[in-house]
């Protein structure tokens, strides 16, 4: 009875283990597919896309967050279940996962559905939503933070077999990505409070004077003036007055096949409202948002091809060839020492181990015939 209890309990860890490791799997196709929808996101809008597809990716960014976000809550209420969701978010890398997840769902992709399940339509009141939309968009680029993700499940990295080697350089990267991500992402946010000088400050700068211009100098009946607004400013689409549509450069369904709620600036100037044409200004953004993308991913493909080897060669290797050295009665191996490197404390050690151990270790065989290995204890005190 105590073995089929026994098979039983195998069988049901075999199984949870399996349903983790597929879950795990799908986490990381996840994480796969929402890099390429980020880049695709900018990539669109740089593009010039029409906005029914740039809508498609909206909505797939919105169910990628949303799918993180219950991941992160799921393995977070699984670590306060065992008491540990303090070692989850710290050592676990818990705030990555918060990170790319949580304020994006918030702050960027719901508000963003939000805006598309409104309409595209152009009406008043909706300006402030659009600034804060603008605003909010500056947080999308920390999706990239679930490159972290995939390091930190990633067991085969190349030239990094030991554990240390592994945990080094994933504590290395996530460090040069975060600091890196965090950084441009606050020069962003705090760009405009600081009053920094940037690409939307000169739009919103010239888009204020022609709100200005318009307001002082044009009546709402003088409909002779309005064709003088086409050669204007061309980013000009629409003035409304108290709700009421004045002027409008293109018909409703061009606006509807083009223009999604963040392409869109608005401003106001008494009961005039003034709708103008972003899409240059977020081309500027996402052309950014796509070079940095490709900074992070360059950053991460020469940790990984250049600082992962380089650590193994002159960490784990020397420490391995050490190790196996003590444990073993036949290994013999020497630590190949670059001169280059020489005055490194790692290789200093690993120069009294060919130098002085090894041939203490072959004295002592030869003594013994061959046989255990046997040194004194004054014979280690000579290595130090």
């Amino acid at each position: 009875m105590s073995c089929i209890k026994f098979q039983r309990k195998m069988i049901g860890e075999n199984m949870k283990e399996k349903t983790v490791q597929f879950l795990e799997s799908i986490v990381i196709v996840a994480i796969i597919l929402v890099l390429i929808q980020t880049f695709l996101e900018d990539f669109s809008v740089l593009a010039g896309w029409s906005w029914n597809i740039r809508k498609t990716l909206v909505i797939t960014g919105f169910c990628f967050d949303l799918f993180f976000t219950i991941e992160f809550l799921t393995r977070l209420f699984s670590s306060l279940t065992n008491r540990k969701g303090l070692e989850y978010i710290v050592f676990g890398k818990g705030w990555i996962d918060f990170m790319a997840s949580v304020p994006l769902l918030m702050f960027n992709s719901g508000p963003s559905l939000l805006a598309v399940m409104a309409g595209g339509a152009l009406f008043p009141g909706v300006g402030g939503f659009l600034n804060v939309l603008k605003v909010a968009k500056a947080i999308r680029i920390a999706r990239v933070l679930r490159l972290l993700r995939v390091l930190k499940i990633f067991k085969q990295i190349k030239y990094a077999d030991s554990v240390m080697a592994q945990r080094h350089i994933a504590k290395v990267t996530t460090l040069a990505i975060t600091v890196f991500v965090l950084t441009s992402f606050l020069i962003n946010l705090l760009s405009r409070p600081l009053n920094i000088f940037s690409a939307e400050m000169q739009f919103n700068e010239k888009y204020n004077r022609v709100a200005d211009y318009i307001s002082e100098n044009i009546r709402g009946d003088d409909t002779g003036a309005f064709d003088e607004l086409l050669n204007i400013e061309e980013g000009l689409l629409v003035i409304k007055d108290g709700g009421k549509t004045i002027f409008s450069r293109y018909d409703n369904s061009f606006y509807r096949r083009e223009f999604g709620p963040a392409d869109y600036q608005y401003t106001e100037r008494g009961s005039l409202g003034f709708f103008f044409d972003s899409r240059d200004l977020l081309k500027l953004q996402s052309r950014d948002n796509i070079i940095f993308f490709t900074v992070v991913v360059i950053l991460v493909i020469i940790l990984l091809v250049y600082y992962s080897p380089h650590f193994a060669i002159t960490v784990t290797d020397p420490i391995h060839v050490m190790r196996r050295g003590l444990k073993e009665k036949s290994y013999n191996l020497e630590v190949k020492v670059p001169d280059r490197y020489r005055d490194d404390d790692i290789f200093q050690m690993a120069t009294l181990y060919n130098e002085v151990f090894l041939p203490l270790k072959d004295r002592s065989r030869a003594e013994e015939g061959g046989g255990d290995l046997e040194l004194k204890i004054e014979d280690i005190k000579d290595i130090f």
